[in-house]
Formats: C-alpha cells, structure tokens, sequence
C-alpha cells in the first residue's frame, strides 16, 4: 500500500481543514465517465510515481533568500478584510472616506473619476475559515459534487502525474507523500510569488523583507522605501512573475494606485493542505486563448447531459471537441488544484489621503491565523517515449477565489 503521512491540522475557526472528500450520496453521471473514459486514455502499465516534490521547478529571482522550489510558468467573502469609515464613523457606502478637497483637471471628463477620488482596496483576503465553496468540496470542475465523482476525477488526476491509483484513494485523517511534497511545494511557491508580487506592485521601491525565523515568511511597510527610483513598468516587463501567476491574476492588481494605499502585510505560512484535484482533458488555457470559443466547452458537455441524460450528444460533442482541439494537442490536459495554506498574519491598508484603516487590522493588533485557498495549474502532454506524462510548470492561477475559480475549461 502506499506510503501515507498523517496530518496534524489546527483547528480553523471551529473547523478541521480536511483534505479528504466528504462521503455524500449520489453518483458519478454515465456522461462524466464516458468523457473521461473517452478522453484520458490509460497510461502504459509499469507506470511509477513520480517525485511530485520535484515537479515545481523554476529559476530563482536575484531577490530571493529562499530556495526556488516554487513555480514558474462563488466570488470572495471579503466580509472583514474590508472596513468602510468616516471621519464621523459613519457608514457613507462604499466611498467613505474623510471629506476632503481633491482638485481635479477641467480638461478630464466630469464623469468619470480621477485616481485620487477611487476608493482605497487592496485584493487580499484575511479570514480565518475556509470558503464556502471549499467546505462545500466545490472544485469548480463542472462535474457532480459526490463522492465517487470527487475520487475518478483525483483518479484521472494522479495519473497525469505519475502516481499510482492507490495514491489516489482517499484516507481521513492522512496525506499520501506525494499530497505532502505538493502541498508544502505550494505553500513555498505562494511565498515566492507573493514576493514577487508586492516587489512589482510597488515599483521595486518598497523592500519586501524575508522574515528569520524557522518557518519562513515575509513581510513589507509601504511606509519604508529604498532610495530607487520607480519602475513604472516593473509590473508589465516581469517575466519571471508571469511565469508564477496568471496574466488574468495579475492584471487584478495592475490597478492598484501605490500612492494612494499604505499596506503593512506580515504573513507566516503554516501548513498547507490539498483541497481538491482534477484534470481536465484535451483542453489548456493556452489553447483557449488560441480559440475562445472553446472556453466553457467542458463543462457544457457535463450539462447537456445533466439537463438531456442523452449519451449519444454527450459523445457526439466529445468529439467534436476533440476535432477543434486537433491532432496536435489531442494528449493535451490541464491539471487544476486547490491548496489551503495556514498562515500567521497580519494585515492592514490604509488610505493616505485620509490616514484611514480601510481593510484588515488596527494598528498594535497581534497576528492572526488564517487561511488563503491558492489555485494552482499545470499541463501535461504524452512523453516522447510514449510512456507516462510529461508534467509542464506549475503555476498560481487564482487566490482566495478572487478571479472565482479563473476556468477557462
């Protein structure tokens, strides 16, 4: 049997952050086992697990400290990370902020608002719970949420990474090695991004410091500045963050007006568990953007079914699809997961202009324990030898659900 690890979690606000599947009745639909039946071919016999704790591979940025094992290549209940306030304490709506003289060009058009007038909001999530979608064992794959369902998906999964199908199987209360190694791989790869990120966001003028202690982290004080000049472009020319995080994800915080937030973020990852997995077949982002109107074309093929439970259009569409991906993306698939990772926190943005504590935490407050849900993808292919997969670059394409999942599928 295979080898397993036992997990020993905190408990999150009340709850055990579980990375087993809830057992709930139902079955997996005649049409989602044809399509992965028709799609996902077996791999060859003799076919060994891979080292997955070596599959997130990537260069090393000259700013990092830590080692690079991290990647290249239902919307947010932000229900505390935002605090909307007035000078009064009032609640004015989503704008309240203090009252104050901000003047504008006559030549701007009057209806649309300058930088300065926007309200301060920084994408970030500081919870102490999982989300709903998450506790609910919603992996946004399309398919029925129940338990044999669940499992052929992780099934399908864990042969594109060349693990065994008794890697697979679920056991409460454990992780197998390899769901150790990728979820500590992951957790990893969040810090280094996230570096990265705020690095980018500010221009390479606010230092991100890496903080020295056993378990790692970082940290960063908008208010403390190195004397740089600004890199307006740092953001757009950062290959090395586009191969971490999605084009999509970023661009959610190309918008960020640095001069118009104070951030102080101190975060401490903890542990980070496997929440979900699946694969999806013929299909990658890569290819979607080639062909947009591919794009929801797995999931439609689950609906037509749900709505018709006709196996004759089910197939009749997997084809179709499989003829619009083509013969040379026809061993194309995309690995999708959901990792929680529990980290030590603390987190705070304030306006400048109105010195306003608007998301997260007050000042002299003590770190919190919470949890960020960080999605990660990688594509597989069919080795040169015909044997096994070929396992692409693992990268982070939404957090804390912030792009609701970024399918694409």
């Amino acid at each position: 049997m295979a080898m397993v690890t036992p997990l020993l979690r905190r408990p999150i606000a009340g709850r055990v952050v579980a990375s087993t599947c809830k057992r709930s009745g139902g079955s997996l639909s005649t049409a989602s086992a044809s399509f992965y039946g028709q799609c996902c071919t077996a791999q060859s016999q003799g076919s060994q697990r891979a080292a997955v704790s070596v599959l997130l591979r990537g260069q090393q940025s000259p700013r990092f400290s830590l080692p690079a094992r991290g990647i290249i290549g239902q919307s947010s209940p932000f229900r505390r990370s935002v605090r909307l306030s007035s000078s009064k304490g009032e609640d004015d709506g989503p704008a309240a902020v203090e009252n104050e003289k901000v003047e504008v060009d006559e030549s701007t058009d009057s209806d649309k608002a300058t930088d300065d007038q926007q309200p301060v909001f920084f994408p970030w999530r500081h919870e102490s719970d999982l989300p709903t979608r998450l506790e609910d064992r919603d992996d946004f794959s399309g398919m029925p949420n129940n338990f044999r369902a669940r499992f052929v998906r992780r099934l399908v999964a864990c042969k594109e990474l060349n693990l065994s199908a008794l890697d697979s199987v679920p056991i409460p209360f454990f992780a197998h090695d390899w769901e150790y190694d990728l979820a500590n791989n992951f957790q990893t790869a969040f810090e280094l991004s996230l570096e990265e990120l705020l690095s980018s966001i500010f221009r390479g003028v606010v230092p991100v410091e890496t903080l020295k202690n056993d378990q790692g982290g970082i940290s960063i004080d908008s208010t403390v500045k190195n004397e740089v000049d600004e890199d307006d472009t740092m953001m757009e020319n950062n290959t090395y963050l586009k191969r971490m995080l999605d084009k999509d994800l970023i661009a959610k915080y190309q918008s960020i007006n640095p001069n118009n937030l104070q951030l102080k973020l101190s975060i401490r990852p903890i542990e980070a568990t496997i929440e979900t997995i699946f694969a999806v077949p013929l299909l990658s982002r890569e290819i979607v953007e080639k062909k947009p109107h591919l794009k929801g074309a797995y999931q439609r093929i689950e609906k037509v079914f749900s709505e018709k439970a006709s196996f004759s259009d089910v197939k009749e569409m997997t084809f179709d699809l499989a003829r619009e991906v083509g013969d040379e993306n026809a061993f194309t698939r995309t690995v999708i997961a959901d990792a929680a990772i529990v980290c030590s926190e603390f987190f705070q943005v304030k306006d400048t202009r109105s010195g306003l504590v608007v998301q997260g935490m007050e000042d002299g407050w003590e770190e919190e324990e919470v949890v960020h849900n960080v999605r990660f993808e990688v594509v597989t292919v069919k080795n040169d030898d015909g044997v096994g997969r070929k396992v692409g670059n693992w990268k982070i394409i939404d957090i804390d659900d912030l792009m609701d999942g970024n399918v694409f599928h």
